[in-house]
């Protein structure tokens, strides 16, 4: 990755990607996940709260999950969304540092967008 991630490139990329955000049950994104081309199966070894659909611009997320962790999920997409060249476990650690470091606006954003 070139440049430094923060909450403000996540949110240009997001804004700028054109992508949509939409809500599925968990058992319709785990679907989905099964249904993805080989490259893009990254860890179906994990239960899917979030996936990026990129064919129909789309990000998929688990609408069982409470407010707060649908934000979390989104900035964990969002992340893929970024760089896709990540590992499943990078993305994971960049997801929970930038959680902790989010302001209560920044965060608020998410979950705004995520509700």
């Amino acid at each position: 990755m070139s440049k430094p991630l923060t909450f403000i490139t996540l949110k240009k990329a997001f804004l700028d990607s054109g992508y949509e955000i939409r809500f599925f049950p968990a058992h319709e994104l785990e679907s989905l996940a099964l249904d993805a081309p080989y490259g893009e199966k990254r860890h179906m070894d994990t239960n899917i709260m979030g996936l990026i659909m990129p064919d129909e611009m789309v990000i998929g997320l688990a609408k069982e999950l409470s407010t707060d962790d649908r934000a979390e999920t989104l900035l964990h997409e969002l992340i893929h969304l970024y760089d896709e060249e990540l590992t499943e476990d990078e993305v994971e650690e960049m997801t929970l540092d930038l959680a902790n470091n989010l302001t209560p606006a920044q965060f608020g954003f998410l979950q705004f967008l995520a509700s």
